[in-house]
């Protein structure tokens, strides 16, 4: 009890004299006043007891406090002569926690506050608790935001467009691109497990990989490295990613127990057959060369990098059916045909229309190469050098004069039959109006336009 506060609420304090020595003598601080207007000075209260003959005046010190944000939640006691039901469902209608009859019962009285005064220490304790966890879900989902990179940029003429979609405030997927040299680095990994623990692995994961791709040559050695260096925080989680080097020509990659890149060449989504490895951390195991793969990269060609969470819909519709199978179905029925820069998130759109929530993290991550194409925002000088002798140049032009912040940023695709604009923080519902041969589509912060030529 350690001097838990009471307060007493009558006028005949002469009839609650037993109950007040009762608590006194239990160890309670209890404090005795005649009206709910002396209340207003009371602090850290854990319970009200209210003494009146007269039920109606009561009932209007329980509603008084019932409808006082700052006293809402104080567990409020009646002391009754008899158990008229009738009154007693009255009280409890308008908010009283519990009644005790008179004459006391010195046990009953001592047992009833101290379970109302322990649930509402409890109560406070669990919102104190579920506080202290959203702030640390906010923390952490502002973390794993700015670990992110960019939902699209051009990195040594390899363009990328990702979307990520949380199954929980915070989950366990994690994808990044950046470039060293004249080589990208790509990957998208998926830590097992998802909230807190698993977004601030993904910190480490990101980092880590960084700093193994500035000292490594292979990308075998670059996942050797940060796989040593993650031991120590891992714990009982693993990663599994598909991790990848892009040069000129080719993608040397590592599969550690991922999903395998799908194709996209506008017309007909395939799924590429590519080696595979453990996890990272499943094993005490050094990746070598025999474990790697390369594959030549085609312009005309899209790859598709994602986790799990990308096809964990159909495996939650149809647990007795192939989920890949039912993903590449779903993708030549569904989304063949869209701008290949649109995909990661035209996928996530028509998905959450059709099916609801994903189950899982989505993180889908797309790239390709292009020589016929320009990445422009506040830093860029050069807007849409490729493009200057060409009608887009224009169009480029107008866009960015419709930037409404200076975090926008364009990017534009020449493709054979059509142009790709992706933006963000730009307004692009004009150029319907101005250029009939468009089409616009929104997702979130992204806006896409297909203009033909």
């Amino acid at each position: 009890m350690n001097g838990d506060k009471i307060i007493i609420i009558t006028n005949e304090e002469h009839e609650v004299e037993e109950l007040f020595q009762i608590l006194e003598f239990v160890g309670y601080n209890v404090k005795i006043i005649n009206s709910v207007s002396d209340f207003i000075d009371e602090n850290d209260v854990q319970a009200v007891i209210i003494f009146n003959r007269l039920s109606k005046i009561t009932q209007e010190y329980v509603r008084w406090f019932r409808v006082r944000n700052e006293y809402k939640d104080i567990p409020i006691i009646v002391l009754v002569n008899d158990k008229d039901y009738v009154t007693l469902l009255d009280f409890y209608q308008i908010g009283i926690s519990d009644y005790i009859e008179l004459p006391i019962v010195d046990v009953e009285a001592i047992s009833k506050i101290a379970l109302h005064i322990e649930l509402k220490k409890n109560r406070e304790r669990i919102e104190n608790l579920y506080k202290e966890l959203k702030e640390s879900l906010e923390l952490s989902t502002q973390l794993q935001k700015l670990m992110l990179p960019n939902t699209f940029e051009l990195k040594n003429k390899v363009w990328f467009t990702s979307r990520y979609i949380p199954s929980q405030v915070v989950g366990g997927d994690m994808f990044d691109y950046f470039s060293v040299n004249d080589a990208v680095y790509a990957y998208v990994a998926d830590i097992s497990g998802h909230g807190v623990q698993s977004a601030l692995l993904c910190s480490a994961v990101k980092s880590l990989f960084r700093a193994a791709a500035q000292k490594n040559e292979t990308i075998y050695e670059v996942v050797n490295e940060m796989a040593v260096n993650l031991k120590n925080v891992l714990g009982r989680n693993y990663v599994t990613g598909l991790f990848m080097k892009i040069t000129q020509d080719k993608v040397e990659y590592l599969n550690c127990g991922h999903p395998a890149l799908i194709t996209y060449d506008g017309d007909k989504f395939t799924m590429l057959e590519m080696k595979s490895i453990f996890p990272i951390g499943l094993f005490d195991y050094d990746y070598s060369q025999e474990d790697s793969g390369v594959i030549e990269i085609d312009e005309k060609q899209t790859y598709m990098a994602y986790s799990d969470g990308l096809y964990s819909i159909f495996e939650r519709n149809y647990p007795h059916l192939s989920a890949m199978e039912l993903l590449m179905k779903f993708l030549n029925q569904e989304i063949s045909g869209i701008v290949p820069e649109a995909v990661p998130y035209y996928v996530a759109s028509v998905m959450l229309k059709r099916y609801g929530e994903f189950p899982d993290d989505y993180s889908v991550l797309c790239f390709g190469k292009n020589e016929r194409i320009n990445y422009i925002d506040h830093t860029t000088k050069d807007e849409a050098s490729v493009f200057k002798e060409n009608f887009i140049y224009s169009v480029v032009s107008d866009l960015i004069k419709n930037a409404y912040s200076d975090e926008y940023a364009l990017m534009v695709s020449e493709h054979e039959k059509y142009y790709s604009i992706i933006s963000r923080n730009i307004e692009t519902g004009w150029i319907l109006r101005k250029i009939p041969m468009s089409i616009t589509l929104t997702f979130n912060d992204v806006d896409v336009i297909k203009l033909f030529k």
